[in-house]
């Protein structure tokens, strides 16, 4: 992950304060200046949390730097996530469960003035049809789609399904 997917990632309570050194030294490693930086990504998990805190506040202030949304941050580890997906199809079940556990999970939803579900919110819908059959094949539930394939290949179809949603995410939604 970059400095930008580790902060998202942070928003989205997967990473803990003692987590910011790691954070500071992928800057430090994206030539990124800011003094705090540089002594944050000296430090370690067993610093003092307050001295972590302010190092990390006082490097996103150098920076000029806001925290995105959770929604923003949803959306770069999402992108993220299914670049890899693309890049290694064979991991796409566990990149998909991944995105559920770090990203989905990491909301209370429905939002309060909204009708949509989260998976529309962000623009996943589709993938999680596929992920969902994916899940009926791994724990030998009733399949949905391609009952007239052999099980084998219907989770091939499944994987390639799954592959081109991520494809269509990132034409619409790619972050740069």
């Amino acid at each position: 992950m970059n400095f930008q997917q580790k902060l998202a990632d942070f928003v989205l309570s997967n990473r803990t304060t003692s987590q910011h050194p790691d954070i500071a030294l992928t800057g430090v490693n994206q030539q990124l200046d800011s003094e705090s930086m540089i002594i944050l990504a000296g430090m370690n998990q067993q610093d003092n949390s307050f001295e972590l805190q302010q190092y990390f506040e006082q490097m996103l202030t150098e920076l000029q730097i806001d925290l995105p949304s959770k929604i923003e941050a949803a959306r770069i580890l999402i992108d993220y996530y299914l670049k890899i997906m693309i890049s290694e199809p064979e991991e796409a079940f566990k990149l998909m469960t991944t995105i559920q556990n770090d990203i989905d999970h990491s909301f209370d939803w429905p939002q309060q003035n909204t009708t949509k579900y989260l998976g529309e919110e962000l623009g996943i819908q589709h993938l999680y049809t596929w992920y969902r059959e994916l899940q009926d094949f791994e724990d030998g539930s009733t399949l949905f789609y391609f009952n007239e394939l052999p099980r084998n290949e219907q989770n091939k179809k499944f994987k390639q399904h799954l592959i081109e949603e991520a494809h269509n995410w990132l034409k619409a939604n790619s972050c740069r």
